[in-house]
């Protein structure tokens, strides 16, 4: 581990933000956090570059209307060295292990005195983990265990992630105790930093709406199986007990197997991707989260929570949203209790109008922008202030930076030169 001390801070540090994408705010809970995380800083005055070696598409946001750097870049190419060298950052945040894995050595040789911070967005291994054991169990299980088989590759890569860096941002109580608990990752390695929202605006009430809601991208494997699911199981017997009712689905690149899934006649409705998620959702009175396996923390249950619209969703769906609170909606153990539950949610005013109020508290209790945005700043400059020791002390995580990142390393390098070779050659080699 690099113990290089870092250099006395600015009263304007620069924050280096390297995302697996570009932000999309109006597609994925990922570019929600993205842009809680760039709002945190530059409302602090720092200055806040973003840099993504992925190609920007029509949902991605504009960041440069919003004054930051926008910075493309390529993997596997010393040209990121050069812009190192010319921004130098004083932090430097990975959006998903993968990142890290692919430039979190260049930014160790570069700038060493960075602080490196990961934002796991959900811990990956979970998720993998989850649809892997349903997919060979064919069971429909809704269970919010972890799989005990050995570590899998993904674990030990996301694991040796977080050693290397210097902080670990977690979203989700319940992945913060399965890292410390079952994977013996010190606390002082990591940080709770849910999302952040502003205080929500007076919902609207139970009569001022109708229908139900799914909402998520459809790229993300949870939600793309949660509609299939809800197609084939949850949705026949629903409408069969609210034969007026329907389900509107909304989502980011839906592919044309998941539009055809649209059927008016039995209320099952497709629509695709919507401008604006909490606008779409408050319009509706229960928010469905059919979710079979996943991780983390749930954007469009917390998008539901801040619109005020209740929510029935599974074990694997409300898994590390609320602590000890009472939940915002109801949680269905099986697929015959999640349908009565959505069903009684759909047709009982009192409990539902009970269950808004719980999200909107959970939202203002666990989800406060004013709170955790400072939290984050905070915790951000404790770091930066103890670097030295905290690199001292962390054996594991040089033992790590220095095999797995020299390995990296000369992959890297090694496919940077093999791409300067002609086709045929590269070919050959």
């Amino acid at each position: 581990m690099t113990l290089i001390p870092a250099a006395k801070l600015s009263s304007s540090p620069k924050i280096l933000i390297i995302g697996y994408v570009w932000p999309e705010l109006t597609s994925s809970a990922a570019g929600l956090r993205d842009s809680h995380l760039i709002e945190t800083f530059q409302e602090r005055g720092w200055e806040v570059l973003f840099a993504s070696s992925s190609k920007e598409n029509t949902f991605s946001e504009d960041l440069k209307m919003r004054g930051i750097q926008v910075c493309p870049i390529q993997i596997n190419d010393s040209g990121f060295d050069d812009f190192l060298r010319k921004e130098n950052p004083d932090f430097v945040i990975f959006d998903r292990f993968v990142t890290e894995e692919q430039l979190g050595w260049r930014v160790q040789e570069i700038c060493p005195g960075a602080v490196r911070i990961l934002d796991t967005q959900d811990l990956h291994f979970l998720r993998r983990s989850r649809e892997i054991q349903l997919r060979r169990e064919e069971s429909g299980s809704l269970s919010d265990t972890f799989a005990t088989d050995a570590p899998s590759s993904d674990t030990c890569r996301e694991l040796g992630s977080i050693y290397r860096c210097d902080t670990t941002l977690i979203l989700s109580d319940f992945e913060f105790r399965l890292l410390v608990e079952k994977f013996k990752i010190p606390r002082e390695l990591l940080q709770m930093s849910r999302f952040h929202y502003a205080k929500p605006p007076i919902p609207s009430g139970f009569f001022e709406r109708k229908n139900f809601v799914v909402i998520g991208n459809f790229r993300h494997a949870p939600n793309a199986d949660g509609v299939h699911w809800l197609r084939k199981e949850l949705w026949p017997e629903i409408r069969k007990a609210l034969p007026d009712a329907e389900v509107h689905i909304y989502g980011a690149y839906p592919s044309k197997e998941m539009m055809e899934l649209s059927q008016p006649a039995m209320g099952f409705v497709v629509l695709g991707p919507t401008p604006d998620a909490t606008d779409t959702l408050r319009r509706y009175r229960v928010n469905l989260a059919p979710l079979r396996f996943g991780a983390g923390i749930k954007g469009k249950i917390t998008d539901g929570w801040w619109s005020g619209t209740p929510v029935i969703t599974t074990p694997v769906g409300a898994e590390g949203m609320a602590e000890e609170l009472p939940w915002g909606g109801m949680i269905g153990t099986t697929v015959k209790d999640f349908i009565q539950k959505a069903v009684d949610l759909y047709t009982q005013p009192g409990e539902w109008f009970t269950c808004q109020k719980r999200g909107l508290h959970l939202i203002e209790s666990l989800y406060s922008r004013e709170r955790n945005s400072e939290a984050l700043h905070q915790h951000c400059l404790d770091v930066r202030a103890d670097l030295l020791s905290r690199r001292s002390s962390n054996v594991v995580g040089a033992i790590l930076e220095l095999h797995a990142h020299r390995s990296t390393k000369y992959f890297s390098k090694w496919i940077e030169e093999k791409n300067k070779l002609p086709p045929n050659n590269a070919e050959e080699r």
